[in-house]
């Protein structure tokens, strides 16, 4: 019988929630939920030095604003855990490595090195040079040796003692069949001289006890996989399967930077991009549904997931792609959801009004033509405060006739139902009345009110503007000249 699936997304909280860590977390929890599997988060927070409260705190932010709801990991104050393998911060795992360590140590497999990072890069520089893997100077010391060094007050780091011949072969779901010669592979630092684990080892150890079946994760990775895939063995656990996705570069064909733009999750938050719309783009570097569709809603997505469709060549991230299709998960939304996502863009540029449905009405005006909310208040400022008109504006005022229409323009704003439906056929029967051409009247409205020859549509502008703003507006435009 087969196990149930089960993934994990074990991100480092020494930072933001990258791209790239995110689109991670995206493939194991579509494949988790399209094999009606669990999705496990877990912390690897055993830098002590870069893992911060704030970096775990933003990254279950942000995954939970994707929608990447886990299954066992932190629990809801983020400080606990949920599930029944915990805790799920590595950092809280300590004693688990440890019986760990001596279960390789009693079995002649892990060693004590003191080594230092100049003494092991010279190794490896000489390794490098004549063609082997690196050995460590310890590898074969004595107990006394090893008594010796720690009497100068220096604690030891342990290595894992790879095998000296054979290979390690393993299937990637992705790549295929994987061939490595242990031979060509040094043995590895696997708990450091302060205790804790390096990622190697706590990542096999955690993954085996978590009774983790499929590890979705970058390429990057694919080469420290037959070294765990030998501490799997090792400690007698069946290694789960391995699927390794494509990079992420930038559109130099680099591996995606700040150089490339922003690369944070929260950043793409902060301008107003909709989660759906990361999702589905997301999804799309490094698999495809089919060789045409690029819009997927997420039910979609996790109906037709496949690591068959995974591709082995590099994503390549693409803002403008990206903008576009954020446009179109825009102007799907409910202008109710949109209300307050767009308030909150006004206000970080200063430009402020009470909550209410006014801001329901505006994002009813402004959503069939943007791509990122951020872009919202340098071209809607107007609504909030009086502008120097444009000069084009102006111009198009005075060539289209606006000051000897300002009176009767004046006088049916006075009467007129405020509202776009009523105002647009009040104005088509004034123009009708008074032998005026339509589109000169709704020239001289539009650029009398804004002081703009763009802006959202004209009746839906006056009555978010209101009556008696955009009587005053219209007679300042009067003095135009």
């Amino acid at each position: 019988m087969t196990a149930p699936v089960r993934t994990r997304f074990a991100p480092s909280p020494t930072g933001t929630l990258h791209i790239g860590g995110a689109r991670t977390a995206l493939f194991n929890w579509l494949f988790a939920r399209r094999h009606g599997g669990t999705f496990i988060l877990r912390m690897e927070d055993t830098d002590q030095v870069r893992s911060t409260r704030e970096s775990v705190e933003q990254v279950l932010r942000d995954l939970r604003w994707l929608g990447l709801t886990w299954d066992e990991g932190p629990a809801g104050d983020d400080q606990g855990s949920v599930g029944p393998y915990g805790p799920y911060f590595q950092s809280q795992r300590r004693e688990i490595y440890v019986r760990y360590l001596d279960k390789l140590q009693t079995a002649g497999l892990a060693y004590p090195t003191f080594e230092s990072k100049a003494e092991v890069e010279a190794e490896r520089e000489a390794a490098i040079a004549e063609g082997r893997a690196p050995s460590g100077a310890f590898e074969e010391a004595t107990a006394d040796q090893v008594q010796a060094m720690r009497e100068k007050g220096l604690e030891p780091a342990w290595r894992f003692r790879m095998p000296e011949s054979g290979v390690t072969e393993f299937e990637d779901l992705v790549h295929g069949s994987m061939r490595f010669e242990n031979r060509l592979m040094a043995d590895f630092v696997i708990v450091r001289s302060d205790g804790m684990p390096t990622y190697n080892f706590a990542a096999v150890v955690d993954d085996a006890l978590m009774r983790i079946t499929h590890v979705l994760r970058g390429d990057d990775h694919l080469s420290n996989t037959p070294r765990q895939v030998c501490l799997y063995r090792a400690l007698g656990f069946e290694p789960p399967a391995f699927a390794h996705i494509p990079m992420i570069l930038g559109a130099d064909k680099q591996r995606l930077s700040k150089r490339h733009g922003a690369t944070a999750v929260g950043e793409y938050r902060a301008q107003g991009f909709l989660p759906e719309t990361l999702l589905n783009y997301l999804a799309l570097l490094g698999w495809s549904l089919d060789d045409k569709t690029t819009l997927i809603e997420t039910e979609q997505l996790v109906a037709e997931f496949s690591i068959e469709r995974v591709t082995k060549h590099a994503a390549v991230f693409d803002p403008v792609k990206l903008a576009w299709m954020n446009g179109h998960y825009v102007r799907k939304a409910d202008p109710a959801r949109l209300a307050p996502l767009i308030r909150e863009q006004f206000l970080k540029a200063g430009l402020e009004r009470p909550e209410g449905p006014w801001w329901t009405r505006l994002a009813s005006a402004l959503k069939e033509k943007v791509r990122a909310l951020s872009e919202l208040p340098a071209e809607n400022a107007f609504l909030f405060r009086r502008e120097a008109p444009e000069p084009e504006a102006r111009a198009k005022f005075l060539a289209c006739g606006g000051p000897g229409m300002l009176a009767g323009l004046l006088e049916l704003l006075r009467g007129a139902e405020f509202e776009p439906g009523p105002l647009e056929a009040a104005l088509r029967g004034h123009c009708e009345a008074q032998g005026i051409k339509f589109k000169d009247a709704v020239a001289a409205l539009r650029c009398g009110v804004s002081g703009r020859l763009v802006t959202p549509g004209l009746f839906e502008t006056l009555t978010l503007l209101g009556r008696e703003e955009c009587l005053a507006r219209l007679g300042e435009a009067g003095g135009w000249s």
